[in-house]
């Protein structure tokens, strides 16, 4: 009589070998098929030789054998013979199912995040994903995610406990025929993978040459174990830094004591002071091409394109990164946000100075508030906030009213109000308890900063609002990372239909300043927190590569006496706090790291500095003399663009101007190379401001 094969996911009856062969034949299979039919893995990539393509997938293969190996001896152990108590052996094999899970969730989300953003998960997206996971929740497509954990659920069953159990009551040999079959499939794995490695591999040879394709290729799209193996070869192995390169002209730096808000003061002539009220108004993935005033074909938001015609119009301005918990705080404290070599969270109680444009404009006897639709805490912003200068501060995790939610799932408002963790709040009522706030606030001057979030992927319109541009239906889900191609320009309707709903909401506002006599006294400041992506360089959205599409964005300044028109001089949404004050006759804080636009001479060659540090990319970007560098901190890829006869960014002409590359590398080395020697230095911190570049 055949011996029977216990309950418990694995037993000593069965030989060791099948309990590995079979789970990574099966893995295998589905890794295989993945890699063949999501765009823009290595087994697709046709930028590489067919041979170098299945050299990538051998390799990604060898490596799940690694992993799946990983997971078997752990229930292997789980499952060592011993007498146990029933209870303790129905526990034990419940923990192995749950051990198979967890291992098949990473897995399967891993693969899930690169077809929809096209990276696997690594470490630095767990730090994306960890400290904020019902806000990413809200904005990926929920049916997606619940769709992963519930067929993840599915397999670990399969895996863990019916295939064991099929295999078990197979013949003695079968069982071997199947080891040996998936033992000759894995040596042929690690043969095409050493040869493919070999025959195309390249690796970094010097500090200034980057990666091969081959190599970069390996390291990102072979697999998720493959990039989990690379990206701890990074930590382990930091690349080396770029040789650094001297410049011929010099750049200064200037480094500002730091001074207390008395002695600040006391350079203040009180008397020239304009007590005019402060609005800045930051529009959620705001692209320059939606208005009129940069070139736009329609009327997207014509309350902007109204209030452009009496602005001073900035056509060359670039926000600092691609991402909001980098970019929202530009514009408030004229600090570039590049703090740390890695993604950076705003921690309680920063070491470093911080002086916001509405802490100065309290001093001087403002009333002071920010209003704004998304939860502030997305990468500990909160944090970086000084609420003793706010007279009020509102954001979505404050909001008593509904939490807007962009897959029309009240439950799910519901659920993500009462754990503190929503995304956004319809812009609607934001605007509503910011005109309030104005009306309570009357006879003093103020300061208001709001950031609406309506025009946020996936570009949700209230219902019952008229769809001026989309159809009120699509008949497909626009995600974060990922939408049909064939419907690029449907959802660019769709996102218009959002600005319009945005600047319905701002018209709202700006005819409440009007009937309250406050328009005329008032500075307005509207800007992009970003640009928005439609896959003219592979990718939707934002928090991407900086690319002008998302980098490049509005910035439109409306202020009494201030002369309308265009204005072409280099621009930073850093330089708004130092421009506000010049309009104000308030001296600029020397914490500012931003120049005032409105001085009379302009530098055409000023450097522009920008970054981004998330899941998707790593790059620094300047742009100087109509020239735009790209750099990888991950790889050393470096790009140059011309934007004079090249706005699309679309020709990369590094390797016809390597002078030019390294000039604008050398740069962008000594940029980098002050803001973080600042930030890692407790000390410096405690005694000057961040570093300001005078080139």
């Amino acid at each position: 009589m055949a011996r029977r094969e216990p309950s418990g996911t694995f037993g000593r009856s069965v030989p060791v070998l099948v309990h590995l062969a079979v789970p990574w034949m099966l893995v295998a299979l589905l890794e295989l098929g993945l890699s063949a039919l999501i765009p823009d893995t290595a087994l697709r990539n046709e930028q590489l030789p067919f041979g170098a393509r299945i050299g990538l997938a051998a390799y990604g293969l060898t490596l799940l054998a690694a992993g799946v190996g990983a997971v078997c001896g752990l229930l292997m152990l789980l499952a060592r013979p011993g007498r146990r108590h029933p209870v303790v052996h129905w526990t034990i094999g419940r923990v192995q199912t749950f051990v198979v899970w967890v291992a098949v969730l990473l897995y399967g989300a891993s693969w899930t995040a690169f077809w929809n953003a096209g990276v696997f998960l690594d470490r630095e997206a767990f730090l994306f994903w960890l400290p904020h996971p019902v806000q990413v929740f809200h904005w990926v497509y929920p049916p997606l995610a619940v769709g992963v954990l519930v067929s993840t659920l599915a397999a670990a069953v399969v895996l863990g406990r019916w295939v064991p159990r099929f295999v078990a009551a197979r013949p003695l040999s079968f069982q071997r025929q199947l080891v040996v079959t998936a033992g000759a499939a894995l040596g042929a794995c690690g043969l095409a993978a050493l040869v493919g490695a070999l025959t195309y591999g390249g690796e970094a040879t010097t500090p200034d040459r980057s990666k091969s394709l081959y190599a970069v290729t390996r390291d990102d799209r072979a697999g998720p174990l493959a990039h989990a193996v690379a990206d701890l070869r990074r930590r382990l192995s930091p690349p080396a830094d770029l040789p650094v390169i001297v410049l011929n002209e010099g750049i200064g730096i200037v480094r500002r004591p730091i001074v207390s808000m008395e002695q600040y003061l006391a350079g203040v002539d009180r008397g020239r002071v304009k007590p005019w009220n402060v609005l800045s108004i930051q529009i959620e993935s705001l692209r320059s091409d939606q208005l009129r005033a940069y070139g736009g074909g329609r009327d997207v938001m014509p309350t902007l394109d109204a209030l452009a015609r009496e602005s001073r119009v900035f056509t060359n301005a670039y926000i600092q990164a691609s991402h909001s918990n980098y970019a929202d705080l530009v514009p408030l404290s004229s600090h570039y946000p590049l703090r740390s070599t890695e993604e950076y969270a705003y921690p309680p109680n920063p070491t470093y100075p911080r002086v916001l444009i509405y802490d100065v404009l309290k001093a001087v006897g403002y009333k002071t508030a920010i209003f704004s639709s998304q939860n502030e805490n997305w990468g500990g912003m909160l944090n970086y906030h000084r609420p003793s200068s706010l007279d009020r501060f509102f954001h979505a995790e404050t909001f008593a009213g509904p939490t807007y939610t962009p897959w029309e799932d009240a439950g799910f408002a519901q659920w993500v109000k009462q754990t503190k963790g929503a995304g956004s709040v319809d812009d609607r009522y934001t605007v509503g308890e910011a005109m309030q706030w104005i009306d309570g606030v009357a006879g003093s001057p103020f300061f208001l900063h709001m950031n609406l979030q309506s025009s946020h992927v996936p570009y949700v319109v209230p219902e019952g609002f008229p769809h001026r541009f989309s159809p009120e239906k699509l008949d497909f889900t626009i995600m974060w990372g990922k939408f049909p191609l064939d419907k690029i320009e449907t959802v660019k309707d769709r996102y218009a239909d959002s600005l319009f709903y945005e600047d319905t909401q701002i018209a709202r506002l700006f005819d409440h300043l009007r009937q309250r006599g406050l328009w005329e006294n008032t500075v307005i400041v509207v800007g992009g927190d970003n640009g928005e992506a439609f896959y003219e360089h592979g990718f939707p959205s934002h928090a991407g590569p900086l690319f002008n599409e998302v980098m490049k964005v509005p910035m439109i300044v409306r202020a009494p006496g201030l002369l309308p028109g265009r204005d072409d001089r280099p621009a930073m949404f850093l330089d708004i706090p130092p421009s506000v004050s010049d309009l104000l006759s308030l001296p600029a804080h020397p914490s500012f790291q931003g120049i005032s636009l409105f001085e009379r001479r302009s530098n055409p060659d000023r450097s522009l500095y920008m970054i981004v540090q998330t899941p998707l990319a790593y790059q620094s970007a300047i742009v100087r003399s109509g020239y735009k560098l790209l750099l990888s901190e991950r790889d050393g890829v470096r790009l140059l663009f011309d934007l004079t006869r090249d706005p699309g960014e679309k020709r990369n002409i590094a390797s016809s101007r390597p002078d030019l590359v390294d000039q604008l590398t050398g740069r962008l080395q000594v940029w980098r190379g002050e803001q973080l020697t600042y930030y890692q230095d407790v000390s410096r911190q405690s005694r000057e401001y961040p570093p300001v570049l005078k080139d």
